[in-house]
């Protein structure tokens, strides 16, 4: 397993010495792999989206069009 040195903020350092080792190795793993996989979805849904030809125009127009034939489906209009 590879090692990675965090640097903590003044203001959670108070925090951090309250947690052992082990539990704070485990928090920055999760937070890591969290953030790590949400800038990743980001990045391939942009490259997905270069080849899109949907505007945000269409979009909303798209959108707009679902919404009234959900409402007339279930009565609301």
């Amino acid at each position: 397993m590879a090692e990675l040195k965090v640097e903590i903020p003044d203001e959670l350092e108070v925090l951090t010495k309250s947690l052992d080792k082990k539990e704070l190795s485990e928090i920055v793993s999760r937070a890591l792999k969290d953030r790590s996989t949400e800038v990743l979805l980001f990045k391939y849904a942009d490259v997905i989206l270069k080849k899109s030809k949907m505007t945000d125009e269409l979009a909303l127009k798209l959108g707009g069009e679902l919404k009234d034939r959900i409402a007339k489906r279930h009565g609301l209009m």
